[in-house]
């Protein structure tokens, strides 16, 4: 095994649920196990009442703007997620009209030497593309934004 091919498990590991992953391949074995997440403790700090008063205030007055804005524009959009985990690349724009199925983009995990095609659940145009190409990404995370038709 070289050593870019182990580099690639363990980034795999690394930016994912996976808590623990196996392979054999050959004579080859391999595990990785994650370490115990590292415990944060967070300290309140001490927040002046008027502060806090006039943040409510503010919030509200943000809701009920936000409610009359949704009220006027109704735009219907919908996330394409994955379905694989690994590096994605898109192969469509921003602006550009898909059909529900149509190949949107690919995940590759090369180490495992693995790829699938990512497609999309909806038709629509592609409004926002939210992962750059060759990010990593796992199951279930948005890839792109998609206004129904």
């Amino acid at each position: 095994m070289k050593l870019h091919e182990l580099r690639e498990f363990i980034k795999l590991v690394n930016q994912s649920s996976i808590e623990e992953l196996e392979w054999e391949k050959g004579k080859t074995r391999i595990v990785i196990k994650k370490s115990a997440p590292i415990e944060v403790v967070a300290v309140n700090a001490p927040v002046q009442v008027g502060e806090v008063e006039h943040g409510y205030q503010e919030a509200a007055a943000t809701a009920e703007s936000v409610e009359a804005a949704a009220d006027v524009v109704e735009v219907a959009t919908q996330q394409v997620v994955s379905s694989s985990v690994g590096l994605f690349y898109a192969e469509v724009t921003v602006g550009q009209t898909v059909q529900a199925g149509e190949k949107v983009g690919r995940c590759t995990a090369d180490a495992l030497q693995l790829s699938a095609d990512i497609t999309s659940t909806v038709s629509g145009i592609v409004t926002d593309i939210l992962v750059m190409d060759g990010q990593f990404v796992d199951y279930g995370k948005p890839l792109l934004v998609v206004k129904t038709q």
